[in-house]
């Protein structure tokens, strides 16, 4: 099976691109089309404080061109305030949403707060949550260290969901393995979503990536360090340091 890399950033509406990475007279509605022609990805993060209106989805559809990706994250309502338990309407308003995205859609992130630890109730909602979701690709960012278990992995495995691998200066990270996909988020080396990656930090990562792709049929890779446009430089660089995968 074919190998496909998808390197991009953690949204694309930032204000404080302009003249880093937008044209000064570029019109905020254009932004989308005009990332896409410089990325093939990108991981939306507004999905989870509110629902993307229909129209907005069809627009991200018709913006962007054949084979382009999108990455959701769930809503706040399923992973912080419900944490997975009796989210079945939320979860079905949240689909059918997403649906319409169609072939664009990659996985969906289900990122947790640093107080959802790992214990058996929590780990119960996982499998119940995820079991009868097959169709769809799910990785999951854990930010409480107790995640960091062989059994979690085990299990994850087992439902063929993956291990977000995040790297940051301030949440756990295990470089782990856990589906027939790879999902990773860089949030910056120091200051958290602000600092830049080295060149000799993207080429250790492009090093890994070549690792991950002999077991994986899919890496999803993110920059999440906005600030600054850190994440538009960043993702460019490690496109050119894996271009032997891409």
């Amino acid at each position: 099976m074919e190998k496909k890399l998808y390197i991009g950033t953690s949204g694309w509406v930032y204000s404080h691109w302009k003249e880093i990475f937008y044209p000064a007279t570029l019109p905020y509605e254009k932004r989308l089309e005009f990332y896409s022609k410089h990325f093939a990805t990108s991981e939306v993060n507004s999905s989870f404080y509110h629902l993307p209106q229909e129209k907005t989805i069809i627009n991200w559809y018709n913006s962007t061109p054949e084979g382009f990706i999108f990455s959701i994250k769930a809503p706040r309502s399923i992973t912080h305030l419900k944490r997975l338990s009796a989210v079945d309407e939320e979860w079905e308003k949240f689909k059918n949403r997403i649906d319409l995205l169609k072939e664009k859609l990659g996985p969906i992130l289900l990122q947790f707060p640093s107080s959802f630890k790992n214990d058996e109730e929590n780990l119960q909602r996982i499998i119940h949550f995820l079991k009868g979701k097959e169709s769809y690709k799910f990785a999951l960012e854990f930010r409480h260290k107790s995640w960091c278990d062989e059994e979690v992995y085990e299990i994850l495995k087992s439902l063929n969901a993956a291990w977000t691998i995040a790297d940051s200066s301030r949440y756990p990270k295990a470089k782990v393995i856990t589906a027939d996909f790879c999902y990773i988020r860089m949030h910056g080396p120091q200051s958290l979503y602000s600092s830049s990656y080295s060149e000799q930090q993207l080429k250790e990562l492009a090093d890994e990536i070549r690792q991950y792709a002999k077991v994986c049929n899919e890496i999803y890779v993110y920059f999440n360090n906005d600030a600054n446009g850190c994440a538009v430089k960043n993702a460019k660089t490690l496109m050119e340091f894996t271009s032997d995968i891409l």
